[in-house]
């Protein structure tokens, strides 16, 4: 299926060369089509880079959701997702790949508000696609239903701030690898999701 060379080359190509770097002339030629072939699916490189990650989160996003929903209680729920979010920071191309990208965005307003469409999009379809209940959101399946709207901003900035800072993580792993060998990172991403998402709300 074109779709799927064409994601597959992407992911080559922004490995290789970062985002900013990157264009579709690259990733035709790893996919060994035209441009024109890109454009029947995509209308530019950020959309090719959302459509990655859609590609790439989406079958772990509803696997997640249905283990959670299998739990019935709370904190049992926050535990997997909390092990699900450590070993998010095992890989550290989407860590790194994330903030260059938000780095552009925050440059580029168009492609920060896709993102953020993205995002709603994103989490809406799957959770929707999991759930009895039309519409429920991560942060209900986490902490419980009918949640008033400063308990979900608290808990929305919380998550914000993890993801963030697991991102800055993988980077720091990265460029000093020699502090933080295999191991060593993992106790300091848990003491943050501990402080942002397991502390009394």
């Amino acid at each position: 299926m074109m779709k799927a060379r064409i994601l597959d080359a992407a992911l080559e190509v922004f490995t290789k060369f970062g985002f900013e770097n990157a264009n579709l002339d690259l990733v035709a030629a790893q996919a060994g089509c035209s441009r024109g072939a890109i454009y029947a699916h995509y209308a530019n490189k950020e959309e090719v880079f959302l459509g990655l990650r859609d590609h790439h989160l989406g079958g772990q996003i509803v696997a997640l959701c249905s283990k959670l929903e299998e739990l019935p209680d709370l904190k049992k729920r926050r535990t997997v997702f909390r092990n699900w979010m450590l070993g998010q920071i095992s890989d550290p191309f989407w860590g790194t790949l994330m903030l260059e990208y938000k780095l552009y965005a925050v440059r580029h307003p168009e492609a920060r508000e896709k993102l953020l469409q993205h995002y709603e999009k994103f989490l809406q379809r799957h959770y929707e696609s999991r759930s009895a209940q039309t519409g429920i959101l991560m942060i209900e399946i986490l902490f419980g239903e009918n949640l008033n709207k400063s308990t979900q901003t608290l808990i929305q900035r919380r998550i914000a701030l993890l993801s963030s800072a697991f991102s800055s993580l993988v980077l720091e792993r990265q460029f000093r690898p020699e502090l933080f060998p295999p191991g060593k990172l993992e106790p300091f991403a848990e003491e943050i999701f501990d402080v942002l998402i397991g502390s009394p709300l």
